[in-house]
This record gives C-alpha cells, sequence and structure tokens, in this order.
C-alpha cells in the first residue's frame, strides 16, 4: 500500500468512527497491523491529518489521536432514515459467491486480515458426512478478523477439507482464501447455501472484534460447493450489524438467485404440508 493510500483509509477511517460517535482512533501499532504498513506510514499521515484538523494528538498514558468532530451538512432529503450518525456501511452482496478482500475493493475499501489460528483439526460428525472424509482424515481450521479501512469487519471460521486441499495451512493465509484455492487447487467456490440470523455478540466473539459484549451481528453459516456440485467449505461468519448492509438482487418473472430453488423447495413442501394438515382438521 503506498502512503497515498493510507492517508486516505485513516482519512475514510476517522470520518466514519467520528459518525458512529468513537472519539478516538486505534493506537499506531494496530493501524499499523490492520493495514499492513510501516508505523512510520502511520505517523507520518496521523501528522497530516493533526494539520488539516481531522485529529489532535496527545502523550501520555491516555494519549492517541483523537477526533475533531466531523463537520457535515445536515441531511434535509430523507432519502435514507437511517441514524445519520452511523458511518459508511459495506453492501455484503447475497446470492454471489465472493470474497472478502474483492468485496471491498469493489466499494472502495482497503482490506486488512489478522490470522487468529490456523490447525488441523478431527472433524465433527456433521463436516465428515459434508465433506465425505473417514475416520483419519482432518480439517483445515482458519480462524480470522477482517478488516474494512483499517475497522473490524467480520470474524470468520473457513473449514475445509485437508484431504482436498492438502498443505493449505503452509501457505498464506492473509489474502483471499477463494483466491487462494484458485491459484492452488484450481477449485472455485460456484454456488453456496447460506443461513443468516441476527446475534448478540458473546465475550469472545465481541473482545475478538473490538466491540461490546451483546452488540448485534450478523451471523453467517455458508457451505459453497464447486461447479460439480462438490462440496469446498463449511464456514462461519460473524458481520457486525453496525458496519454491514445486506443486498438482495431482485430479478422479474420467474428469475433465480443460485440456490433460491432449494429455498423455493422448501416453502413448497412446507405450504403442502400446511395444506394436508388443514384437510385433516
Amino acid at each position: 500500500m503506498t502512503y497515498e493510500e493510507t492517508f486516505a483509509t485513516i482519512t475514510r477511517l476517522a470520518d466514519d468512527l467520528a459518525r458512529r460517535g468513537f472519539t478516538k482512533l486505534p493506537a499506531e501499532r494496530e493501524l499499523a497491523e490492520r493495514l499492513n504498513v510501516s508505523r512510520s506510514s502511520i505517523r507520518r499521515a496521523l501528522a497530516e491529518l493533526e494539520e488539516k484538523g481531522v485529529v489532535h494528538r496527545k502523550r501520555g498514558r491516555t494519549g492517541g489521536a483523537y477526533l475533531t468532530a466531523a463537520e457535515s451538512a445536515p441531511d434535509t432529503t430523507f432519502s435514507d432514515e437511517v441514524d445519520p450518525a452511523e458511518g459508511r456501511r459495506v453492501e455484503r452482496p447475497l446470492g454471489t459467491v465472493v470474497g472478502v478482500p474483492q468485496m471491498l475493493r469493489s466499494q472502495g475499501f482497503e482490506s486488512g486480515t489478522r490470522l487468529l489460528s490456523a490447525s488441523y483439526e478431527h472433524p465433527t460428525a456433521e463436516e465428515r458426512e459434508y465433506f465425505g472424509l473417514g475416520p483419519d482424515d482432518l480439517i483445515a481450521a482458519i480462524v480470522r478478523i477482517r478488516f474494512a479501512d483499517g475497522d473490524s469487519l467480520s470474524l470468520e471460521s473457513f473449514r475445509v477439507s485437508a484431504t482436498r486441499f492438502p498443505q493449505l495451512l503452509e501457505r498464506s493465509l492473509i489474502g483471499s482464501l477463494y483466491e487462494l484455492l484458485v491459484e492452488h487447487y484450481g477449485v472455485r467456490p460456484a454456488t453456496a447455501d447460506e443461513q443468516i440470523r441476527v446475534v448478540s455478540a458473546s465475550p469472545r466473539v465481541a473482545a475478538a472484534l473490538a466491540v461490546e459484549v451483546g452488540t448485534p451481528l450478523l451471523k453467517v453459516n455458508r457451505n459453497s460447493y464447486d461447479g460439480f456440485g462438490a462440496p469446498v467449505e463449511m464456514s462461519v461468519d460473524y458481520f457486525r450489524a453496525d458496519r454491514t448492509v445486506l443486498h438482495v438482487p431482485a430479478q422479474p418473472g420467474n428469475g433465480q438467485e443460485p440456490g433460491a430453488h432449494r429455498l423455493q423447495h422448501r416453502l413448497d413442501t412446507a405450504a403442502y404440508a400446511q395444506r394436508g394438515i388443514a384437510a385433516d382438521a
């Protein structure tokens, strides 16, 4: 990342945090790690922001880069009923299979990753059935935090068959795992089944995402498949609800997104069963 890109990213982060009521930027070391740049670049960017009046820096135990109140014209259009104090959100498309880095780049965010753990584990009974694993096969399990413009976006648990993807954990796990699977194994996730629900952040998840316990999150359980229908991954993601918008494409007529036929089949089955119960009553 060039210095210009670093400065632009921290500028967006400062504005976003100020709009959401935060008073301080993360520490220099934290920003450097999230953006994968040197601390000298962070210091230079903070000094320039201080000159522009965006932040003011303090030294000592309570020091850091404190945010000056973001100045913005009042919204009189009523085009959005979201609280104007909320910051810029990431659109997560439904019905498409895309990695987080690609999704963020397409929306003008800088992506970052922190690897929390990478290990080979014995599969659960559900995973053995899903991946078709034997008693001696292992799962490659990867847990990471994803950042958008230096602020936490999601916590992801990514699990695949270590038999199908040997030596996966010996490779770089900082970038897109989907792109890694394509480059080294010739496997591209083509479709996915997802279940999305709103949950409250547990103490462990809250600590990882640096949010308060009980913060609303979008929990996404995802099973993805390659072009031949073979299972690729079994993952669980926790997206911050205050930073994420779900985007659902709509099509006229009978157009369906990938996986919609499965949902429609379930709905049709449930409706049929309900009619049967009513007829027997």
